[in-house]
C-alpha cells in the first residue's frame, strides 16, 4: 500500500488556451534557449516566480488565478515547462535537476534580473523550487510551498503508483528518479522565509508528516493551512496562496 493515498490532481492540471490568456492579461511570451512560455502580470518587488505540477495535462493554467491575486502588490511570472502548455517539446529526453534548475533560472532573470525574487511552487513544482533555492541562495527572497511533494517521503508514494514508469509526465522527458534524488541531497534552507501552505481536504497522517518536514527545512518558517482547498490549492483558494506569499514579509 502506497504510503500516501494517490492525489489525483497531480496529473490533472487545467490547460489554458492562447485565447484564454488574452482574456486574462498579457499573451505568453517564449523565453531563452529552449523557448518556454512565460506569462507575466502585475508590478511591485519582489517579483514572484510561480512553478506547476506534473502531469499529461501539467501547466502554469492551473496557477493563473493565483497570479491574478499575486499581481495585485507584485510583479508575478508563471511559466510552462518544455513540453507542458505552450512550450515546445523538450530537445531530448533524460532531462534532470540541472535541466529544472536552468530553466527556472530563466524564468526568475526574466522576472528580475536585479533582485531576488519569491518561489511559489505548487505540487511537485516543489522540487525545482528547492533545487532552484539550493544552488542560487542569492536569487531567492522567501519560497512559497503550496501542497508540494516531500522528497523525503517520495512523488510515487503521493501519486500511489508503484513504479518511475508509472508516473505520467506528458511530454517533459525528464528522468523523474534522477530529479528526486538530487532534491532529497538539498538539505536546509538555512534561514530562508518559508511558508508551507497545506490543503485543508483530504489529508492523510503521511501528508501531514510530510508538510511539517518541509517546514522544517528553514529556521523561519511557518506551515498555513487553505481551510477550504483540495490538493489544487492555487485554483481552490487563490487567496490563501496570496495570504501565504504576504506571510514571508513577517518571518
Amino acid at each position: 500500500m502506497p504510503r500516501f493515498a494517490p492525489m489525483v490532481a497531480l496529473t490533472l492540471a487545467v490547460v489554458v488556451s492562447a485565447s484564454a490568456c488574452g482574456r486574462n492579461g498579457p499573451e505568453p511570451e517564449l523565453l531563452g534557449a529552449v523557448r518556454q512560455s512565460v506569462t507575466c502580470t502585475g508590478t511591485g518587488s519582489p517579483a514572484v516566480v510561480m512553478v506547476h505540477g506534473i502531469g499529461d495535462r501539467a501547466n502554469s493554467g492551473n496557477l493563473a488565478d493565483a497570479q491574478r491575486v499575486l499581481s495585485d502588490e507584485h510583479r508575478t511570472c508563471r511559466y510552462d515547462r518544455p513540453g507542458t502548455g505552450q512550450s515546445p517539446d523538450p530537445a531530448r529526453t533524460g532531462r534532470a535537476a540541472d535541466d529544472l534548475v536552468s530553466e527556472l533560472a530563466a524564468v526568475a532573470d526574466h522576472a528580475d534580473p536585479a533582485a531576488p525574487v519569491i518561489l511559489v511552487a505548487h505540487s511537485f513544482g516543489g522540487y525545482p523550487a528547492l533545487l532552484f533555492a539550493d544552488r542560487h541562495p542569492e536569487r531567492v527572497a522567501g519560497m512559497v510551498l503550496a501542497d508540494t511533494v516531500d522528497p523525503g517521503h517520495g512523488l510515487l508514494a503521493a501519486l500511489g503508483v508503484r513504479t518511475w514508469k508509472d508516473v505520467r509526465q506528458g511530454r517533459e522527458g525528464l528522468d523523474l528518479e534522477a530529479v528526486e534524488r538530487e532534491v532529497a541531497r538539498t538539505g536546509s534552507l538555512g534561514e530562508l522565509p518559508l511558508v508551507v501552505l497545506r490543503r485543508g481536504k483530504g489529508v492523510s497522517e503521511p501528508w501531514l508528516k510530510a508538510q511539517q518536514d518541509l517546514a522544517a527545512k528553514s529556521s523561519r518558517s511557518r506551515l498555513m493551512v487553505a481551510g477550504d482547498s483540495g490538493h489544487e490549492v492555487p485554483g481552490e483558494d487563490p487567496e490563501a496562496v496570496g495570504d501565504a506569499v504576504a506571510a514571508l514579509a513577517g518571518l
